[in-house]
């Protein structure tokens, strides 16, 4: 999909926290700018929004909201807007972002394992900073099934596997990708190349998402709970500890 606004983070570029751009478009309505590139990631796919600062002209203002809209990678500020053409100074809020970085690959991770281990495909997620959930189907988890996908994610993470990002064209991912890992049918046929996780060179997923580079960072994942949603259907939530 088009949008007027690079986004810098992709396709492996998570860990820079500052930038420099201008600004493109000021919102009517609503208190936000469309920057020419940014590093802020827009909340979607069940990964809020990043935050931080912009700085102008001696100025300074909070994001506190970003969102892709009608194409466009919409920053709302809590100030006075900086105008059309300005360069701006942006600050990612490293705590907060690094911290979805390793619940996001925490989810992929779990993902992976639930697939191989029960044939459980993930059909939905919410990752927060502190405690996420994600959703399986079809499935019907014991404790002793939570117990097993703990321990064997925990396992990888010793392993320091690499996680690699890149862009691959959409056949090939197609062709590569492991059956129920992804409904790739949710992504529009107009965006190709894709852009790929890829967890120890094995599971290949695609995502937009920011990801730590190796699973070391990830720490130790502890399943809090984990819940009947229906028939064939599980819930599970997860924590990260350092």
């Amino acid at each position: 999909m088009y949008s007027m606004t690079e986004s810098n983070y992709l396709p492996n570029n998570e860990y820079q926290k500052e930038f420099d751009t201008k600004v493109v478009k000021t919102g009517e309505k609503g208190n936000y700018f469309v920057p020419e590139r940014t590093l802020f990631y827009p909340e979607g796919g069940g990964q809020p929004n990043d935050k931080g600062k912009i700085s102008w002209d001696n100025k300074e203002a909070k994001v506190t909201n970003v969102q892709r809209k009608d194409g466009e990678i919409r920053h709302y500020i809590e100030a006075e807007l900086p105008e059309k053409g300005v360069e701006v100074h942006g600050e990612i809020d490293w705590e907060r972002r690094y911290k979805h970085m390793r619940m996001h690959t925490a989810q992929h991770l779990l993902s992976w394992i639930t697939l191989n281990m029960y044939d459980a495909s993930t059909n939905g997620h919410q990752i927060k900073q502190d405690e996420s959930r994600m959703d399986f189907e079809p499935a019907d988890f014991t404790k002793a099934h939570k117990e097993k996908i703990e321990k064997a994610a925990n396992a990888l993470i010793r392993k320091e596997l690499e996680v690699e990002k890149e862009f691959r064209d959409r056949r090939k991912v197609e062709e590569q990708i492991k059956a129920g890992r992804i409904n790739l049918e949710i992504i529009p046929d107009s965006i190709d190349p894709l852009r790929v996780i890829i967890i120890g060179g094995e599971d290949i997923c695609p995502c937009g998402g920011t990801h730590v580079n190796n699973l070391e960072e990830i720490g130790k994942i502890t399943i809090t709970s984990r819940k009947s949603q229906g028939a064939g259907r599980e819930r599970i939530r997860f924590k990260l500890e350092e």
